[in-house]
């Protein structure tokens, strides 16, 4: 299992307003988000009231080199402290989560986004191939992605 976290402080930022928008984004907001970078993210398939079992769609480039585009179903939605997204291509259900914790403190927001790609047990034998994609080339730009873009979305989301 290959592990990476990354983790902001945002002022101005709560957690509801990132919780309400990462489980719901409105196209008019995420389309200013990075706007070289987004490409869509948006609900495809919506369950019940509760965001859990909701498929949603990411496409997204990470520096030059890399891109992420895939379904998600949200398999943890703690309003507004906590979402897991488990990535989903082709009708299969991927060994592939992204974790999203939100939490208010004095100095505002502190958001720790967790990426856990691969498998544990007998499985574990495949993660090498995983590694040939989500590489340390493949981390170091998703640090620098995550810093614009949760900065930028804060920017959004306050005014």
């Amino acid at each position: 299992m290959i592990t990476h976290v990354m983790q902001s402080i945002l002022s101005n930022a709560k957690s509801n307003k990132f919780y309400e928008f990462m489980v719901n984004p409105p196209a008019e907001i995420y389309k200013n988000w990075l706007p070289k970078e987004h490409f869509k993210f948006h609900v495809a398939k919506q369950s019940n009231k509760s965001p859990i079992n909701d498929l949603v769609y990411y496409d997204q480039s990470i520096g030059n080199k890399y891109r992420l585009k895939f379904h998600a179903i949200i398999r943890v939605a703690d309003k507004p402290n906590r979402i897991v997204f488990q990535m989903r291509k082709f009708g299969i259900n991927l060994p592939g989560y992204i974790e999203l914790e939100f939490s208010d403190t004095p100095d505002g927001l502190t958001l720790i986004e967790t990426l856990r790609i691969g498998f544990n047990g007998i499985g574990k034998v495949c993660d090498p191939f995983i590694k040939i994609y989500f590489n340390k080339g493949f981390f170091r730009e998703m640090n620098e992605h995550h810093k614009r873009e949760w900065q930028n979305l804060t920017d959004i989301l306050s005014t």
